[in-house]
């Protein structure tokens, strides 16, 4: 079969580091190519080269074998390559069908309601449900906004659509569905690049397999010539198993109580009377389809949403202002909640007020003090950048994730409130990840992580509670089955 988009001898650097080193990649039409390696492998670079929102050193972009210039993403668009980003990029302000309006389904005259209902024909030919809010998109999870932006890409009939990590926000029974589209656009004849650190869905749905290590390509294979385990070798340079942190039970004093907390707009409410105890050296799983819930609760927590009704107790007396400050949060939206990308690394540990307070002197901010402890920060956690000078924007995702932990942990809080802690984390950050988490815990820390991911949950929880619409549902330790907690997700066989 013929190559439809091909790029050879890709070189781009980034001041010293080289981000990819002469890499070769192609995709053909009817196919599904994914490509697969550890965060900061170039994964995300070579995507966005392919798009037109960087420029390579060295190296030819062809697609039906004729040179291109991928020099904006314009041109890219023109071409018929189309991307979506591993963090939608939409904008908050207008609505859904005024972001799609920005995409391909607008001709000169048409209404923004023609624009809807195009939309949903598309989406419906497809059987890919997407929400269209008439305002703004305040309130729509991330889940629901990816959707957005891949029937937006849809929208310009690309010949090339590339994915970065687009499952890593889906619930369980939500995958099959995904997958299946990118089934349906392989059978239209598009070519579709589908980036993960997900093995097993890389196994399940691509034609073609490329590995990236470091900024090069080590292996070019097919599903029917490999395994999981010999890719998993491959991601990581080696074959060593990854064990998972093992699981407390020693429990300690009670840290954090809320009673009967909720939260009420325009008359839903989106918490319903959450009431839970976590004491120290435990880990509370949360699992919870997006959209039920979980991002409200922790925000309640981080004390940038005010709860209608109820009260958080720590170590037994309210939390006011003050006492929020020994709860750290890691948003589910890095880029949006988490991180400003255009400051430099030692600036957005100072988004931390905790931090802001442990680096000042009678009122003074002490950079120095700050620089240091970034640098420190980026040892330990083993975030790949150049400098605490370096910006955020030029961290690979996964690294950026990193950040936010290195800087909630910083803050040494009593609770740590992680929201979908290992999305876009491959396999080897994602571990190392959980028993830096499991270590807080059995150094007497409590830990409430909130995920869809059923791995995540099983594999880190002491305890495993459910979230959906609102509601919170602990499982009992008699019924702790996936199928009970999936059942739990999907609204089925709960009680108050």
């Amino acid at each position: 079969m013929q190559n439809l988009l091909e790029a050879c001898a890709i070189t781009k650097h980034f001041g010293a580091t080289v981000a990819l080193d002469a890499v070769d990649f192609s995709a053909r039409a009817g196919e599904i190519h994914a490509l697969l390696g550890q965060n900061g492998a170039g994964k995300t670079t070579l995507m966005n080269i392919l798009a037109g929102h960087l420029r390579p050193d060295l190296g030819t972009v062809t697609l039906d074998g004729v040179a291109i210039k991928t020099a904006s993403p314009q041109t890219a668009l023109r071409a018929g390559i189309a991307a979506v980003h591993q963090s939608p990029m939409l904008f908050e302000h207008l609505s859904a069908v005024e972001n799609l309006a920005l995409g391909g389904f607008v001709r000169r005259g048409l209404a923004l309601n023609e624009v809807a209902e195009r939309a949903g024909a598309m989406a419906r030919s497809l059987s890919f449900p997407v929400q269209l809010p008439p305002k703004n998109l305040t309130g729509l999870s991330l889940a629901q906004r990816m959707r957005l932006e891949i029937l937006r890409a849809l929208s310009f009939q690309p010949r090339v659509l590339m994915l970065d990590e687009p499952t890593g926000l889906l619930a369980p029974g939500e995958l099959s569905g995904f997958l299946d589209l990118l089934r349906a656009l392989r059978n239209r004849g598009c070519a579709v690049v589908f980036i993960t650190h997900k093995l097993a869905e890389a196994m399940a749905v691509a034609d073609r397999i490329t590995m990236l290590r470091a900024g090069r390509v080590v292996d070019q294979t097919s599903p029917p010539q490999t395994t999981i385990e010999q890719l998993a070798a491959l991601m990581l340079g080696n074959a060593v198993e990854l064990a998972r942190p093992k699981k407390s039970h020693r429990r300690g004093a009670e840290v954090l109580r809320l009673e009967g907390l909720s939260l009420e707009v325009d008359g839903v409410a989106l918490v319903d009377e959450v009431s839970l105890r976590l004491h120290a050296g435990e880990i509370l799983a949360i699992a919870g389809v997006d959209g039920n819930g979980q991002r409200e609760l922790a925000e309640i927590l981080a004390c940038s949403r005010r709860p209608t009704s109820g009260q958080i107790l720590l170590h037994g007396q309210p939390a006011g202002a003050r006492a929020m400050g020994q709860i750290a949060v890691v948003p589910q939206n890095r880029d949006q909640e988490g991180l400003i990308p255009g400051m430099e690394l030692w600036e957005n540990l100072l988004l931390s007020p905790a931090l802001r307070r442990q680096m000042q002197t009678a009122g003074v901010q002490r950079r120095s003090a700050a620089i240091a402890l970034c640098s420190v920060l980026l040892k330990r956690f083993s975030i790949r950048a150049r400098s605490p000078r370096q910006k955020a924007a030029d961290l690979s995702g996964g690294h950026r994730q990193r950040l936010m932990i290195a800087r909630a942990l910083a803050s040494r809080p009593a609770v740590l409130v992680a929201h979908d802690l290992t999305r876009g984390l491959d396999v080897s950050a994602a571990a190392e990840v959980s028993r830096i988490v499991r270590e807080f815990a059995d150094q007497g820390g409590a830990a409430i992580m909130i995920s869809t991911d059923l791995d995540e949950v099983f594999g880190l929880g002491d305890r495993i509670a459910v979230i959906s619409r609102g509601r919170l549902f602990e499982v009992p330790t008699a019924n702790l089955t996936i199928e009970r907690v999936g059942l739990l997700m999907a609204g089925v066989g709960q009680h108050r």
